[in-house]
Formats: structure tokens, C-alpha cells, sequence
């Protein structure tokens, strides 16, 4: 699995009310969907056997993100007594909750804390633990070594920027 990008996590932590996160891990989505299918690409390879696992449902204002979404409201809070509106729409964010380093690092942690409960899932149906370094954008970043951002890549594997 690639790394999970921020917009779950800022739908954990920016959400009210808190929503409720129900973690999906999907096998077989490369063998219908394959980067390397041909012409016509939107149309699904028939035939391929797909696995939908669902895990159980998370309450985000308790548990593993109850603390994240405290530390959220508390940065929030802060930049609201600089600026009224701040934080006040969800996905309408001043420079510093989308930059300061407080904030990338907590939307990080809720990122992974989101991937580790997919992971969980996965080890549930008995595939083997994947090598931590696909966890991390650096990881995708350096893919291939060529500066080619899509298709196969010097490893064999394949990327598709969406």
C-alpha cells in the first residue's frame, strides 16, 4: 500500500461531529484494475476474484483519535485568537494550519494511526506484513530514480499519480 494522504486525516480531525471511521482493506484491486491494462482503461478486467474485508467501527472522538482530535482543536483554538475564521469550515484553512509544523506532524500521526487499523486488516487475512518504507512519501518520491512520476517503475512495480 502506498502512503495514505491528508485528506482522511483532516476529515478525522476537522469533522463535526466526530465521524465514525469503519477501516476497508481491499485485495485484488490490482488484478481488475491493473496500471498496465490496455485501451479501453476505464472498463474493469471480468473474471478476477476480489476481496472486500471491513473491520470494526472506530469512534474518532474517543480511542486512538480522541487525543489527535484534542491537539487539533487546541492548534485551532490558538489560531482563532489571531484570526476569528480560523478553522471555522472544514477544508478552509489559515497558512498556519496547513503549514506549521505542529500540524503537518499531527495530520501524519492520524495518517498512519488510519494506515496501521488498514494494516490490521490485511494481516487478518493472512497476507504478510509489507516493507515499512512503503509507508513513506520519500519512499515514492525516490520510485524509479528517473523523475517519472507514473507507470512501471525501475522496480518493477507500477505508479499511477491521481
Amino acid at each position: 500500500m502506498r502512503y495514505f494522504k491528508w485528506g482522511v486525516s483532516r476529515l478525522i480531525l476537522e469533522s463535526e461531529p466526530a465521524p465514525t471511521f469503519v477501516p476497508v482493506y481491499i485485495e485484488g484491486m490490482d488484478q481488475v484494475y491493473h496500471e498496465s491494462r490496455e485501451f479501453p482503461r476505464p472498463i474493469p478486467r471480468p473474471g478476477k476474484d476480489l476481496a472486500v474485508t471491513f473491520g470494526d467501527a472506530i469512534e474518532t472522538d474517543q480511542g486512538i483519535f480522541g487525543e489527535m482530535r484534542r491537539k487539533w482543536r487546541d492548534i485551532v483554538s490558538r489560531e482563532q485568537a489571531k484570526d476569528p475564521e480560523a478553522g471555522r469550515h472544514v477544508g478552509v484553512l489559515t497558512e498556519n494550519l496547513k503549514y506549521s509544523e505542529e500540524a503537518k506532524e499531527l495530520r501524519m500521526e492520524c495518517t498512519m494511526k488510519v494506515r496501521d487499523e488498514i494494516i490490521k486488516l490485511r494481516r487478518s487475512r493472512g497476507l504478510p506484513d509489507e516493507d515499512p518504507k512503503n509507508s513513506l512519501v520519500a519512499t515514492w518520491r525516490a520510485e524509479g530514480g528517473t523523475g517519472q512520476r507514473e507507470g512501471q517503475m525501475a522496480d518493477g512495480s507500477w505508479v499511477k499519480d491521481t
